[in-house]
């Protein structure tokens, strides 16, 4: 006897789905997709994302439903596809080439669809969050519309309508490698979207089998019901178990994306350090020429050219290639940066360039937004990267003489220090330092003995620095001679030196030093200022300076470290007489100081981390972006895992029945699950005979007989009988899945029928329950 097989209820090609599974596909289409949405926002944190996202997904929605109703061709839905992305893609992702807001110019057009091939590769190369600046809401337009798309469209028109729920997955998981390090609720989204795609599976299961019973023409009153509670039963042990896995596992605070191995639009260490050319700017033919007009800065505002954090015994650099330094990546910024990345009162301040800085391009504070005012400002603006962490920017290719821009600037109020007495090393990161002079390890600690407080011994230290020390560029016949360089052999001969001579140059790579040996992170500012007046000023090339920052436990702190100009006292003409260092009673004998090779490296140092292996790097490296997946994927498993547990855990005790009785309607039972798990309709009011015969196998006929006699016969079946049979059911259900296909063998396996209560389910025979 054949019986056909139910329809499926997603509906395919050249069918058209009920009303009732086109609305559960939209409703949750359009859940996981605004998931994705809140996931993007880390990105841009505008709210031009957030009407990209209600037209993009409401658009797509629109676009599936009308090719699954009207039934239209591939080439119809991507024609009408890219007609849409077209017509609201500049107004919604490039809003800045528009006429009215609306009409897209061609330049704006140009970009969108440039935007579709490298806005993804722009969007990793620039600070976050970026808000609607040039094209970067392009990949978020094309996630957010074709994204949509494809999961309704697999969804109603699909031959496997379950792959659509992959769609969603892949979605996410790009929203998470193209956002920031720091992740924002991702264990939220991931467990809001697991819910809602396990939600959709119940609803498309309930869906599939009313069909089912409806084709079978059996009774269906509360068959949703118990579908419905069944889902939700294995949605909360799926939820339960992800939960507490999140709970035990915590979220790092720096996670791997794409950005944390892009390829940075500029290196600072491909540029000559700007301290080692410091005493160029005191050559007498340029010392007086305007360097920099300031306009709109207030008085006692520092003008930062670059800030130097890493030293390799010859010259202090921009970030370090030892060790991996916040301080050395720079990268592209947005328009402007929201208040709540940059809180605090912004001021403008216009600066124009009258000599050749190089690459660098002066700034103060915190940059907010930045301006370029020239003809090519669109280029120039393109060159601009900018470093959050020291507040340095550059403009990659060098910046032009005469170039005038505006900055929107917060400026930090720990720049004016106040004393130093009290402070303590702060938790900035800076590159170590492999070796200091000796002379100077000598020096600090004839200053600092006696005062306990790092606090005290740094300022002590810097104080003495100051008083000892005479300034003099070496350039003028009349000034003492001072040669230029920081290296270790320079500041040797600078440190222990009678009298102490030499410039910003020496003074401020000292005393960097200094802080580092007396455990405070420390960092040289190479700059302007601070300024005398506000409003417009006009810097000279000798103007230029550099000075000390620290870091503390209020922040970062400036300090003044060179000397100011007098004459030299006489040298004398014998022999300086050797400082005993004096010996109180009162206090413990001072120990030695290690030697350098000898001492552990300070707590800031980097350099000598000890690597991981590369092979377990990069294993740590897969699991940190296939861990998401992952943990996705085992939710959404979870409950087909439940599924099969419980059909083995029934076979098992049918199985093992101590009555031979029970045991033969065990395996008589089991027969009949596996068939409906196989998509046949057995009447649910039918006898065991007409079941068999509804089956079409004849060793099911058998089964059915043998089990009417076991109920019903009044001698009793013995243990071997029942093994016979087990036997034979086996063969039954083997028979029954071998004409399927692989994917209806897996269907069948996972399938929820026979796990339901049906009207014959359990019922008293012969004083004998079926189990």
């Amino acid at each position: 006897m054949t019986t056909a097989r139910p329809s499926s209820a997603a509906g395919s090609a050249s069918t058209v789905p009920r009303p009732a599974v086109l609305a559960s596909a939209t409703i949750f289409t359009v859940l996981a997709w605004a998931i994705i949405a809140v996931a993007l926002w880390p990105i841009y944190r505008a709210g031009e994302l957030v009407t990209l996202a209600v037209i993009a997904i409401t658009a797509a929605t629109a676009i599936a439903l009308a090719s699954t109703l009207g039934r239209w061709p591939s080439w119809g839905t991507l024609g009408a596809t890219v007609a849409v992305f077209t017509v609201v893609g500049v107004p919604l992702a490039v809003p800045g080439r528009t006429v009215y807001g609306v009409l897209p110019e061609p330049q704006g057009l140009a970009e969108l669809f440039a935007g579709v091939v490298l806005g993804w590769r722009q969007l990793v190369t620039i600070d976050l969050p970026v808000g609607a600046y040039e094209a970067l809401l392009v990949p978020a337009l094309v996630l957010l519309l074709v994204g949509p798309l494809l999961t309704l469209l697999v969804a109603l028109r699909g031959r496997r309508p379950a792959l659509a729920a992959l769609v969603p997955i892949v979605g996410y998981l790009t929203a998470i490698a193209i956002g920031p390090q720091s992740p924002l609720l991702p264990i939220s989204t991931t467990i809001a979207l697991a819910t809602t795609l396990l939600l959709w599976m119940a609803a498309r299961a309930r869906h599939r089998r009313r069909d089912e019973l409806a084709a079978s023409a059996v009774e269906t009153r509360g068959a949703g019901v118990r579908t419905l509670a069944a889902a939700t039963v294995l949605l909360l042990l799926a939820g339960g178990a992800g939960a507490a896995v999140a709970g035990l596992i915590a979220p790092p605070e720096n996670r791997t994306v794409l950005r944390t191995t892009a390829e940075r639009p500029f290196s600072p260490l491909e540029q000559p350090s700007p301290l080692a050319a410091y005493r160029a700017v005191f050559d007498p033919a340029v010392a007086e020429l305007p360097a920099l007009i300031v306009d709109g800065a207030p008085a006692g505002a520092r003008i930062r050219i670059a800030a130097l954090d890493s030293y390799d015994g010859v010259v202090f650099a921009v970030g370090s290639d030892a060790v991996d330094s916040a301080s050395g990546s720079f990268v592209r910024i947005p328009t402007e940066r929201p208040p709540d990345i940059l809180p605090g009162e912004r001021t403008t301040v216009t600066l124009t360039l009258e000599r050749d800085h190089g690459v660098w391009l002066p700034t103060l504070g915190q940059v907010a937004a930045v301006r370029i005012l020239a003809d090519d400002a669109d280029d120039l603006r393109d060159s601009f990267v900018y470093n959050a962490t020291t507040g340095t920017a550059a403009l990659v290719g060098g910046a032009p003489i005469g170039l005038t821009y505006e900055l929107d600037v917060v400026l930090d109020a720990t720049e004016t220090a106040a004393g130093l007495r009290a402070a303590a090393p702060g938790p900035a990161a800076v590159p170590g330092i492999a070796q200091v002079p000796e002379a100077l390890t000598d020096w600090v600690a004839e200053i600092t003995e006696g005062i306990d407080e790092p606090g005290a011994q740094l300022e002590t230290a810097l104080e003495r620095l100051r008083e000892d020390g005479y300034l003099s560029h070496g350039v003028d016949e009349d000034e003492a001679p001072s040669r230029p360089g920081h290296s270790l052999a320079r500041l040797e001969d600078f440190i222990g030196s009678a009298p102490i001579v030499g410039d910003a140059e020496q003074y401020a790579a000292t005393a960097a030093l200094i802080a580092r040996e007396l455990g405070f992170p420390s960092r040289i500012v190479l700059g302007y200022g601070p300024l005398a007046q506000a409003g417009s000023t006009t810097l000279l090339a000798s103007d230029r300076t550099a000075w000390l920052e620290v870091s503390t436990t209020a922040g970062w702190q400036s300090v003044d470290v060179v000397s100011e100009r007098r004459e030299l006292p006489p040298v004398e003409p014998e022999e300086p007489v050797p400082v005993v260092r004096p010996q109180n009673p009162a206090q413990p004998p001072v120990e030695e100081p290690p030697a350098i090779e000898d001492q552990a490296p300070p707590e800031i140092e980097q350099s000598d981390d000890e690597q991981l292996d590369p092979f377990w790097a990069t294993v740590l490296a897969v699991l940190r972006v296939l861990g998401p997946l992952a943990l996705i994927l085992g939710m959404l498993a979870s409950p087909l895992v439940v599924i099969a547990l419980l059909k083995r855990r029934r076979r098992a005790r049918r199985r093992r029945q101590s009555d031979p009785a029970l045991r033969i309607l065990g395996g008589w039972r089991d027969v009949t699950d596996a068939a409906r798990d196989v998509g046949l309709a057995l009447p649910a009011t039918g006898t065991r005979r007409e079941l068999a015969g509804v089956i079409g196998r004849p060793q099911a006929l058998v089964l059915a007989r043998v089990a009417d006699r076991a109920l019903y016969a009044p001698e009793e079946p013995d243990h071997e009988e029942a093994d016979r049979v087990w036997a034979a059911a086996d063969g039954v259900r083997a028979s029954l899945l071998q004409p399927l296909t692989r994917r209806q063998r897996w269907g069948a396996a996972f399938s929820t029928r026979s796990l339901r209560r049906y009207p014959d389910r359990m019922r008293v025979e012969a004083g004998v329950r079926e189990p």
